[in-house]
This record gives structure tokens, C-alpha cells and sequence, in this order.
């Protein structure tokens, strides 16, 4: 069991009680770490400013998978999640600063919802670089209608446009419906959705991937955050 509780309007603690590692079937937590352009249109992001709040943070983003955005001037260049027990028993940042150009928001999620591709891993050959997502993050007010919109989280996030229209050849593997467990603030998503590529290799397939998620921006299929995101060598 667990429970999140803010000890100011910077920081928490999450208090796990020890328990069997899948009670019920439930999935692990994931720590998230969003790193946040100060800039509200990201101009502010370039790569020695990423490279040098990489090498800053870097003992946190070995631990798990650290993401880095493929597109230009975004508000989270750079997003980590990890399942590492001790961090997430950590004193975790709400809101921090981290410099003049980048501040940190830190969330406790639950996978509580997924789509697997039964053909996902198809006869790709996977490698470090050649693994993409499409990331998704909505802000909800409203937590009225929780129920019914975990049901039909396939429709509001785009996870079944994605599954039904993304090209075979990315090699599309799994989307996931992340739900924020702790803190209880709207400085980082309410909910987070990952669609995971396995074929990704080349630089006409990433144009491809970033053309599909362009492609749902204009026709307004989502009212949340979205992007593409590649492997963050740290």
C-alpha cells in the first residue's frame, strides 16, 4: 500500500508498506521525472543546455529509462520514468529548480490500462537506437467521471487511433495508460500515455513517426501535451 502526502508546496515523500511485488495483478510504480523548459515556448533549449542538465542529473537518469524529445523548442525536452524502489522513497520534487533554464516536476504513476500489439515485435531487429515513443500528458480538473474515463481511455488519449493507424513498420509494441498516484497537484500530467516503437531505425521512419503525430495535432485529436521521443543516452 501506499500513500502520498506533500510536506510543502515543493516536495513529498510516498510511504510504501511492504507488500507482495504484484498484489492483485496491479503494476509497479513508476517514478516520472519531467524536465521543464522555464521558457514557455522551450526556446530556451539547446543542446548544450541539455547536455549540461544531463550530466547534472545524471546519477538519477541511469536509474530506469531517460527519454530525450526529437523535436525542437517543447516544454519537457527530457522525461524519465523508473520502478527503482529507493527513489521512490525519496524525498521527490513537486516543483524545483534546477537552473535559470530548467525546472524539475516529479509524479508517482500506476499503469492502469495497455494495449499489446500481438505482432508488436514482428521481425524487427531491436537495438538502443532504433526504440521510440509517443508520449502523452493530460491535465484533468474535473474527477467526476474518473470511471468512465479510464473505460474509454482509448478514444480521449488517441491509443486507438495510434494502434489502428500507426504504419506497421515503426513496429508499434505497446501502449500503456499511466494514473498518477502522488502528489495530489496539477504540476505534472494526471495522466500519461506511452506508445512504445520498436523499428524506428532510420531517418526516413523518424520522419515518419513525427509526420503521424503532426498529422493527430492538426486534425485536434488530442487536447493534452504530445511528442516523440528517442532514447536519452546519458
Amino acid at each position: 500500500m501506499e500513500n502520498g502526502s506533500l510536506q510543502s508546496s515543493a516536495t513529498f515523500k510516498l510511504n510504501i508498506i511492504s507488500q507482495p511485488k504484484h498484489p492483485n495483478g496491479r503494476r509497479p510504480l513508476n517514478l516520472f521525472s519531467f524536465i521543464t523548459a522555464t521558457a514557455r515556448d522551450g526556446s530556451q533549449v539547446t543542446e548544450k543546455r541539455l547536455r549540461d542538465i544531463s550530466e547534472e542529473l545524471k546519477d538519477k537518469l541511469i536509474k530506469g529509462t531517460a527519454l530525450k524529445c526529437k523535436e525542437k523548442n517543447v516544454v519537457y525536452p527530457i522525461i524519465h520514468f523508473t520502478e527503482d524502489r529507493n527513489s521512490l522513497m525519496s524525498v521527490l520534487q513537486d516543483q524545483k529548480e534546477l537552473n535559470e533554464h530548467f525546472k524539475l516536476h516529479e509524479g508517482v504513476y500506476r499503469e492502469i490500462k495497455s494495449i499489446e500489439c500481438e505482432d508488436g515485435n514482428g521481425p524487427f531487429v531491436t537495438t538502443s537506437a532504433s526504440v521510440s515513443y509517443i508520449v502523452s500528458g493530460f491535465k484533468i480538473l474535473d474527477t467526476s467521471f474518473v470511471e468512465v474515463m479510464i473505460e474509454s481511455w482509448k478514444d480521449w488519449t488517441g491509443a486507438r487511433h495510434i494502434y489502428l493507424h500507426i504504419p506497421y513498420e515503426l513496429g508499434l509494441q505497446r501502449i500503456s495508460l499511466l494514473k498518477k498516484v502522488a502528489p495530489d497537484s496539477l504540476n505534472s500530467f494526471t495522466y500519461v500515455v506511452l506508445a512504445e516503437c520498436l523499428n524506428v531505425n532510420t531517418e526516413e521512419k523518424k520522419m515518419i513517426l513525427l509526420d503521424f503525430v503532426q498529422r493527430m495535432r492538426v486534425e485536434k485529436f488530442l487536447s493534452g501535451y504530445l511528442s516523440v521521443y528517442e532514447l536519452h543516452k546519458t
